[in-house]
């Protein structure tokens, strides 16, 4: 075998929040990555993910859902070191759904 991975992600949703028909939500796992390597080797190969949203319904057919998002180590090991040259990302976008 040339490698082994993992992956895991646990999510909450509130539903009613501040509002009938409105959801919070909140999610954290790691996406797929290296735990062991051929060899015998194991490098730290992980990433955080981090996921709060909140739909706001704007009526039966309307909703409107801002959500942010972090990454602690997008690019797993290639990453580099802890400190400040440290690359993560930090980002956030809203999602309109329209139903017909």
């Amino acid at each position: 075998m040339p490698a082994q991975f993992q992956s895991w992600m646990v999510g909450l949703q509130w539903r009613d929040v501040l509002a009938s028909g409105n959801d919070l939500g909140l999610a954290v796992g790691q996406p797929q990555f290296v735990t062991r390597l051929k060899g015998g080797g194991t490098p730290f190969d992980g990433n955080t993910a981090w996921e709060l949203w909140y739909q706001i319904q704007i009526s039966d057919a309307i909703s409107l859902t801002p959500a942010l998002f972090y990454l602690s180590r997008p690019q797993g090991n290639l990453t580099g070191p802890a400190g400040r040259n440290r690359f993560s990302v930090f980002g956030g976008l809203v999602q309109t759904v329209f139903r017909f």
